[in-house]
């Protein structure tokens, strides 16, 4: 597929698809080419001269009263409210939004869905409901009673500016958990892709497909100014992210009143009767963003129809399960469960509430019923757990358990007001239950 032929082809819807269904929204062409709204200069030309365009100085005179935060912190306390995003045909991503458990993600992640899956950074699979959904803006809101008492993400309503170290956080390619820190380098870009996409910020942070619904995180602040939603491919690769600002009105709304399953379900039948604006773009063109083949799904006969539906309905459940039941360990999964499993326990601790890091821990164990017994202790004596850092400093895999060293430092604040820091060496025993997942069953604290 030459982009010669047709520059539209080129930007990517960022979910990623199990298979090609008939999505005619994405066929769409652009809305006034590569160029921003009003401008006479290529959106590459302007990366080019970005820096003439923004003085540093100007960007931090506005920047000045906001306070800062160290860039490894921040992704640790965005990343346990950051989920990715499944249905029966493929996943995106998705972030907590306001308190009561609304994730936001993209339209095109959800479309034709009322119940989906949402996974957290620990791997938790839990329900979630679709309450609102766009046919126009690509955005959607869900609903999971699971994080109903999470402190949502913080939202920035003001528009930032170009300069503006970001990170984005998702799903990208199916690698749950990743983070990638860039900067944004535009602003006010109007594209016509499926959905009106405008006033979109252009970010150089790497995306790609399964990012869609990520939250784009100001790197100083924490705060989400952006929802990743596509990617532009020829020779540079650049993504874009519908600014905050622009559609809390419209998620607000959902909180307020939400849409009941017929009208989510029906509002997407649009796409049945869709008619390809563009010419050089046949119903039956397969898109780059489809991260798997056809021939991965199980085969459909008439003989079958009805037993190889339920298989295609859980064909990618089964897939995560066969991943987890062949009982080996892998050294990066075992980090980023250790380190997800310490943003739980700050919420335990937070919220006094020890289920929120009872399944990651093996019933019976010692680090079961010690946890347990401090999270009840603590709660209602007042104190304060602020977690400052957490790295993992080795791994060691053993035939039936794994050990996994850290180095946290946190500081501690007691009933009667006292303050101490505290910095400490860990080694987390690590097992695999008959379900194939990571349990934490002991904990050594050296000192």
């Amino acid at each position: 597929m030459s982009a010669s032929k047709n520059s539209s082809k080129n930007f990517l819807i960022t979910g990623v698809l199990v298979c090609l269904f008939t999505l005619g929204g994405i066929g769409y062409g652009f809305k006034e080419s590569f160029f921003a709204k009003d401008e006479a200069i290529p959106v590459i030309e302007e990366l080019k001269t970005l820096n003439k365009q923004a003085p540093v100085a100007e960007i931090e005179t506005k920047k000045v009263a906001i306070q800062q935060k160290d860039k490894t912190k921040v992704i640790q306390e965005t990343m346990p409210k950051v989920f990715t995003i499944l249905t029966e045909v493929g996943q995106g991503s998705g972030f907590l939004y306001e308190q009561g458990g609304y994730i936001v993600t993209n339209a095109h992640v959800v479309a034709g869905y009322t119940d989906v899956i949402v996974r957290n950074s620990a791997g938790k699979d839990s329900s979630a409901k679709v309450i609102g959904i766009s046919d126009e803006s690509d955005v959607a809101l869900l609903i999971s009673a699971e994080y109903a008492k999470v402190n949502p993400l913080e939202t920035e309503l003001e528009e930032s500016i170009v300069g503006t170290e970001v990170i984005a956080l998702g799903s990208p390619q199916g690698f749950e958990n990743s983070a990638s820190i860039g900067y944004l380098t535009g602003v006010n870009r109007d594209i016509e892709f499926g959905f009106l996409y405008e006033h979109l910020y252009q970010i150089d942070a790497q995306i790609d497909e399964g990012s869609s619904g990520g939250p784009l995180i100001d790197a100083k602040t924490g705060k989400v100014i952006g929802i990743n939603s596509l990617l532009f491919k020829e020779n540079d690769v650049f993504g874009f992210s519908i600014p905050m600002n622009t559609v809390t009105s419209i998620l607000d709304n959902w909180i307020s009143s939400p849409m009941n399953e017929k009208q989510v379900t029906s509002l997407f039948g649009v796409y049945e009767d869709y008619t390809y604006s563009d010419e050089n773009v046949s119903e039956d063109t397969y898109y780059e963003e489809d991260a798997y083949s056809e021939e991965s799904i199980p085969e459909d006969t008439s003989d079958e129809e009805d037993a190889n539906s339920d298989e295609i309905a859980s064909y990618e459940e089964e897939s995560v399960e066969d991943d987890w039941n062949d009982n080996s360990f892998e050294e990066e999964s075992l980090s980023n469960f250790i380190i997800s499993f310490r943003g739980y326990y700050e919420m335990a601790l937070a919220d006094e509430d020890f289920s929120w890091i009872e399944d990651m821990l093996g019933p019976g164990s010692i680090a079961y019923i010690d946890l347990e017994k401090y999270v009840y202790d603590v709660s209602g004596q007042g104190v304060i757990f602020d977690f400052t850092s957490n790295t993992v400093t080795a791994v060691e895999i053993f035939d039936d358990y794994a050990l996994v060293s850290t180095n946290e430092e946190f500081d501690f604040t007691n009933a009667a007001g006292e303050y101490e820091s505290y910095n400490r060496d860990k080694e987390y025993t690590v097992m695999i239950d008959s379900e194939g997942n990571y349990q934490i069953t002991d904990i050594f604290i050296y000192e």
